[in-house]
């Protein structure tokens, strides 16, 4: 007798599809589970979601079952596009780790089946971003935060539908085209093995607005996405960032007269929230700023109070936080919107991210953190692999699994060569970490790359990479620089990084 375990949406829906289901089979519906630990002793139906259980406990429990089932039911019945979505790709990774699954016949993820095949296999330069994504930086329209070339310039820049340097882009990209000029760091990611934002985000958004083939792109006539820097303001100054995203860098670098490795960026985006259309906000639109630390910025707020006098509170409201301050003023205006995420920057565990984010405090963040969620506000967790943390990563992974099981992990490779997380010379080290948070069930997190950028990690140093040492004293020499002026050691902090130390003298 078997035992099979169905995945449906959280309502009551789907405890009486399971009975008709066991009714049918002449077997029993042992009801719902809550707990990844649950053993299923007696053969029959069982079911869950992705909201009363995490992604990796599920993929854990599955493991307890003889088959895996995602139910039939139209995304219209879920209380999230985005728990349907998650569903279907855990469905996909079960599938992946060889067992025995059935989803790919549903009509309810027929349209994601084909923009997964779209942007994974037979167009891997089509990205959602040139049809829904208005990006600027006060002078130049861009494809996205990630792009290095520019579309067009705003005085030039009039339709969103038909302006002609989108226009060819879209077109280029339909044709199967690469723009390297402009998606360079996603064919990188791809190249390593990590999803992309190209691939991650379409998948997010041809989901969330429903499309169901490219065909439907011309409808498109005003931007959905909004992606805004809004200058440099703010109070940390974490040592992989540059004076064009915080002022207090700039500020050191001239004081003690700090040299970088290469030619750093000093001008802020200018980005004007005049430039985001209140007016066409609706449930599937999106509004996300960055910094600078968006929670301290003027021009945030002012955004939040235009949009509250205009009752526009009902889009996707998220942004990226170093969570260190949250005035009462911030908290009062953005819990009136009904539609929130924080993206918490932690790039270490404890006294590492202290190190690493200078100014910030562990404990106030994770404070802060609590806060935010007990108030409503979804959380997820961005953090940045690189040379700083690529040996003990697993701390943070394992501090997460503990605490914030259900949040979602956003992985960053550090694209800095002397910061890189891919040229550490005490590999094993690095092999022992990326294997401690292989582990964790919050590596299977549902957030872009989070496994991918693992697994993309621990199989360059198995393959015994070469260390660029170059590279590595450009570190040290920079590194030291930022501790003279802070008044840290890096040996107080992490260790094993200072150890690494003697491979620059050879």
């Amino acid at each position: 007798m078997f035992k099979t375990l169905f995945l449906g949406n959280n309502d009551d829906s789907t405890d009486q599809q399971v009975s008709e289901l066991a009714r049918q089979y002449n077997t029993v519906n042992h009801g719902l589970i809550c707990d990844s630990a649950f053993v299923p002793v007696q053969p029959g139906c069982y079911h869950t979601t992705v909201v009363d259980i995490p992604w990796g406990g599920l993929i854990k429990l599955a493991t307890r079952f003889d088959s895996i089932v995602m139910l039939d039911q139209p995304q219209s019945q879920w209380s999230h596009w985005k728990c349907f979505q998650a569903t279907f790709k855990l469905m996909v990774k079960l599938e992946e780790l060889h067992k025995h699954t059935v989803f790919r016949d549903n009509d309810n993820i027929k349209k994601i089946l084909y923009w997964s095949d779209l942007v994974y296999n037979k167009n891997k330069s089509f990205c959602i971003y040139p049809w829904i994504n208005f990006s600027t930086n006060g002078k130049e329209l861009q494809l996205c935060l990630r792009d290095q070339g520019i579309v067009t310039t705003t005085d030039k820049f009039q339709d969103w539908s038909t302006d002609t340097e989108f226009t060819k882009i879209r077109n280029k990209m339909l044709q199967g085209e690469k723009l390297p000029d402009h998606c360079g760091m996603c064919y990188e990611y791809e190249d390593i093995g990590i999803d992309s934002y190209r691939q991650f985000e379409t998948l997010d958004w041809v989901t969330q607005l429903d499309l169901t083939s490219v065909d439907d792109l011309s409808q498109i006539n005003h931007p959905y996405f909004y992606e805004m820097h809004t200058g440099n303001k703010c109070n940390i100054k974490c040592r992989s960032c540059q004076p064009a995203h915080s002022a207090p860098i700039g500020r050191e670098i001239k004081k003690f007269n700090i040299v970088a490795p290469i030619q750093l960026t000093w001008e802020p985006s200018a980005a004007s929230i005049d430039s985001i259309d209140i007016d066409s906000l609706d449930k599937r639109s999106s509004v996300y700023f960055q910094g600078g630390e968006p929670t301290i910025m003027p021009e945030v707020m002012e955004f939040m109070r235009r949009c509250l006098a205009k009752n526009k509170t009902d889009f996707f409201l998220t942004m990226c936080t170093n969570g260190v301050k949250l005035s009462d003023e911030f908290l009062d205006l953005i819990s009136n919107f009904s539609n929130t995420n924080f993206s918490i920057s932690l790039d270490g565990y404890s006294k590492i991210n202290d190190y690493w984010r200078s100014g910030t405090n562990w404990n106030k963040v994770i404070q802060n953190t609590r806060v935010l969620q007990s108030q409503g506000h979804s959380i997820s967790i961005n953090t940045v692999p690189g040379i700083y943390n690529v040996t003990n990563l697993h701390l943070l992974f394992e501090f997460l699994d503990q605490e914030f099981p259900f949040t979602s992990i956003y992985l960053q490779v550090n694209y800095l060569p002397w910061q890189s997380a891919f040229n550490h010379p005490l590999k094993d080290l690095v092999i022992e970490s990326m294997q401690k948070c292989m582990q964790t069930s919050v590596y299977h997190s549902n957030g872009k790359s989070c496994k991918s950028g693992i697994d993309s990690i621990y199989n360059h140093y198995i393959n015994n990479p070469v260390c660029d040492f170059q590279a590595l004293k450009d570190f040290f020499a920079y590194n030291d620089q930022l501790d003279r002026a802070r008044g840290t050691k890096l040996i107080d902090f992490i260790p094993e990084l200072e150890a690494a130390r003697k491979y620059t003298n050879g």
